[in-house]
């Protein structure tokens, strides 16, 4: 008979007579496994939702996780508690992020790095759009200018997110770029390598602004306020 699956075999030898060995095999049942993909993006709160429903965990990841949960594939026992999901997730975000993370960095930056790598992710999907708006946000935050992002305020805003109001830019809020200056307070999101690698490769241009194009989801960028407003009434068919 087939023996079931096991986690560790346990084999017992003995003699019989006439000194003929012979082996006994102990096995245990293997507990059930599941595979999990994470999507760049995901927030600790859509993290904890997908865990659960795989039967993963049975509490929830603590929010100070966000943007350190690195979105790939895993497989989890399940159940599995809540500290050896977050081990699990913490070694694959050192293997796969903070070796891409310039030597020296401190803490402190690491968390800088990724909070702009949260936003980028969920502004823009092409690489090397990526670049230019880290590009852009950098010119920014050195001139004290406002990022002005959408994805910000949908961190805070219930869903839909989508249309943004101008009373949604009023929200009073550390996370409402619109209104205040500087980066959030901490990543919004979990980004993938590539947000992070754009992060750390902006690109130099004369732009300022930039939209998305909803129809062909490209970044529609600008150098002046004025042609940036054009733009919103062109694409987006409203105005700033």
């Amino acid at each position: 008979m087939r023996p079931p699956s096991l986690i560790s075999p346990l084999i017992i030898l003995g003699i019989l007579g006439g000194g003929v060995l012979f082996a006994y095999i102990l096995t245990y049942p293997q507990a059930p496994k599941v595979v999990v993909t994470i999507r760049e993006g995901a927030t600790v709160n859509d993290i904890n939702k997908l865990l659960r429903e795989k039967g993963v965990l049975t509490e929830d990841l603590p929010q100070d996780l966000e943007g350190y949960l690195f979105p790939d594939t895993y497989e989890f026992f399940v159940p599995s508690d809540a500290e050896t999901v977050k081990a699990k997730f913490g070694e694959n975000f050192n293997k796969k992020v903070r070796t891409i993370i310039p030597a020296g960095s401190s803490e402190e930056d690491l968390k800088e790095i990724l909070t702009k790598a949260s936003l980028i992710e969920k502004e823009v999907p092409d690489f090397s759009e990526r670049k230019i708006v880290a590009g852009i946000m950098m010119k920014r935050l050195e001139n004290n200018i406002p990022l002005q992002l959408d994805a910000s305020l949908c961190y805070e805003k219930d869903p839909p997110c989508f249309p943004i109001t101008r009373s949604d830019k009023k929200l009073s809020s550390p996370f409402n770029t619109y209104l205040y200056s500087g980066l959030p307070p901490h990543p919004i999101s979990n980004p993938g390598v590539d947000a992070v690698l754009a992060v750390l490769n902006p690109v130099a241009t004369p732009y300022w602004f930039y939209i998305s194009d909803p129809e062909s989801k490209k970044t529609i960028f600008s150098r002046t306020l004025d042609e940036h407003n054009n733009n919103i009434v062109k694409y987006l068919n409203t105005t700033n």
